[in-house]
């Protein structure tokens, strides 16, 4: 007996992303069905049967994603739901992992790329992450393929319970990286700490 087709979902007020998208998606044999805005989809929640994937945009009138990404998981905690937005910075990505995103895709984006994170979505698979980037100033900016990935894995690590080393050379931004993950994460009212433990004697440290 041959497994149902997966059902993908596309929201998107921009017609001509909506068109695109679902139509790479169609040409990889999945079934689509496309909505221009996030009401609409969540009245066809409630109609028919939920889908196996979301595709939402961030920034769409009357309902953004971020608030169609909470009612979605208030309904279907384990729905995987893909976050679109061309507005990439640190705060978009880590909202939408905090409500439960499954990945962040920056727009414009390869159409191959969407398809191969459904692909990745669909069967259980968490999407790799990291790469890291130099950085001058208060705040990470950039719009960089290299920066986007910077702002999804701050995004994705923030949220989770971990330790992270954060390494590279001096210079590159190793501090900007691990106050962006302390102000994005839930210990964000807390202090952060900055030590520089090699102006620090080893004996000092321990104690």
């Amino acid at each position: 007996m041959t497994a149902p087709t997966p059902r993908l979902w596309v929201i998107d007020d921009d017609r001509a992303v909506r068109f695109v998208l679902a139509e790479a998606l169609r040409d990889a044999g999945y079934a689509v069905s496309a909505f221009e805005g996030a009401r609409e989809a969540l009245d066809a929640l409630d109609a028919e049967p939920a889908p196996d994937l979301v595709f939402t945009d961030v920034r769409m009138p009357e309902m953004d994603g971020l608030a169609f990404l909470d009612a979605l998981k208030a309904r279907r905690p384990d729905l995987p739901v893909i976050v679109m937005s061309a507005y990439t910075d640190i705060a978009s990505t880590a909202g939408a992992f905090r409500g439960g995103a499954h990945e962040f895709l920056s727009k414009p984006f390869d159409l191959d790329e969407a398809v191969a994170l459904a692909e990745r979505a669909l069967p259980e698979r968490d999407v790799p992450a990291p790469v890291t980037t130099p950085e001058i100033g208060n705040e990470l900016l950039g719009e960089s393929p290299a920066m986007r990935e910077l702002f999804r894995a701050i995004g994705r690590l923030a949220q989770a319970p971990l330790s992270v080393l954060v390494t590279g050379e001096t210079g590159t931004g190793k501090e900007l990286v691990a106050r962006a993950l302390h102000r994005e994460s839930p210990r964000a009212r807390k202090p952060f700490v900055a030590l520089n433990t090699a102006a620090i004697p080893a004996e000092l440290l321990e104690s």
